[in-house]
């Protein structure tokens, strides 16, 4: 994978982020049901977190010399995962959260193997590998609720 193609795939994670970050907020303003305390504490612990994963994205984008993407607009039109949808409901939101981690993760994935025996790849590795992790432990936490 060329440099031009991971700042890409960069790019979209970028944006997937940025929507999995906007999720977060409404979750955690509009849960209800028996576990909406919990539900809310948990995304509202992850808001600030992931805003920083975003930074961390945008500074390594830079870093390889690209353009991350800085607008709503793009940011939704470049994102494959899908805006919040549930209705509010514990069950609903948590199994929306498992899809989209499980998507990121995947995407993580394949960036972290793709190419990694550069110093570009190597770079990427370091920054997606905290990404991940929080994005599992985050899974874990829904797959637990849903149980």
């Amino acid at each position: 994978m060329n440099l031009e193609q991971r700042v890409l795939k960069l790019n979209r994670l970028l944006a997937n982020y940025f929507v999995l970050y906007i999720k977060l907020h409404r979750y955690s303003w509009y849960v209800k049901g028996a576990e909406q305390l919990s539900i809310a504490s948990i995304c509202k612990a992850k808001i600030p977190l992931y805003k920083d994963q975003i930074d961390q994205l945008v500074k390594l984008i830079l870093a390889l010399d690209g353009q991350p993407y800085a607008t709503m607009v793009k940011y939704v039109k470049e994102a494959t995962l899908e805006e919040a949808t549930a209705d509010d409901e514990v069950v609903e939101m948590l199994q929306q959260l498992v899809h989209d981690t499980t998507c990121l993760l995947h995407d993580i994935d394949q960036l972290i193997q793709k190419g990694n025996n550069d110093q570009e790849g190597r770079i990427i590795l370091h920054t997606l590998i905290p990404l991940e992790q929080d994005l599992f432990q985050l899974q874990q936490m829904c797959k637990k609720f849903l149980k």
